[in-house]
């Protein structure tokens, strides 16, 4: 009988974004805490904004952030600091 290995994956994302959406003229940010079942992400640190993510929808959050700073959606966007992160375990965790 054949063992699944299961592939481990991950991903590169930032813990927090802020940016001015041009448009309207109003600041938005959003800051995120790595747990292992997922990501905890709260948008303009309002409660009724908070939600659960996986690493890979923060990837593409920025993704989408980029297209919009390129677009001339957004300015002033500011990246926090860089995380690594992988399911090798089971479970999310910060990797080196």
């Amino acid at each position: 009988m054949e063992t699944k290995v299961k592939k481990s994956k991950k991903f590169k994302y930032h813990t927090s974004h802020s940016f001015v959406h041009i448009p309207t003229n109003t600041t938005s940010t959003f800051i995120s805490q790595l747990y292992k079942i997922g990501v905890y992400g709260i948008v303009n640190n309002d409660p009724s904004m908070q939600f659960n993510l996986k690493p890979q929808d923060i990837v593409k959050l920025e993704k989408h952030l980029h297209k919009d700073l390129m677009d001339g959606v957004i300015r002033d966007l500011v990246f926090g600091r860089e995380i690594v992160v992988s399911d090798e375990t089971g479970f999310w965790k910060e990797v080196e």
